[in-house]
């Protein structure tokens, strides 16, 4: 055997095992990026139905006070009619 082929040995040893274990380790980093990735998804999902329940509620106030911007004109003439 000769000395390139011994080194490619060695270095084989060395590296395939580091090599096995930093995929195992991206493979777990990439399981709780998953994992958190759903929980974002989640919570954002929460957050747009709570958010559209708030514009809802803004608009109809701006409609209420539309309506009694409306009405007010109404009022102060029957007041001055009578």
């Amino acid at each position: 055997m000769g000395v390139v082929e011994e080194t490619l040995q060695v270095l084989q040893g060395f590296l395939a095992p580091e090599l096995r274990e930093i995929r195992g380790i991206l493979s777990a980093i990439d399981k709780r990026l998953d994992s958190q990735d759903k929980r974002l998804d989640t919570i954002e999902d929460a957050n747009r139905v709570c958010f559209e329940s708030i514009i809802q509620r803004l608009e109809t106030i701006q409609q209420s006070l539309s309506f009694d911007k409306r009405i007010s004109p109404i009022e102060a003439d029957k007041r001055q009619s009578a």
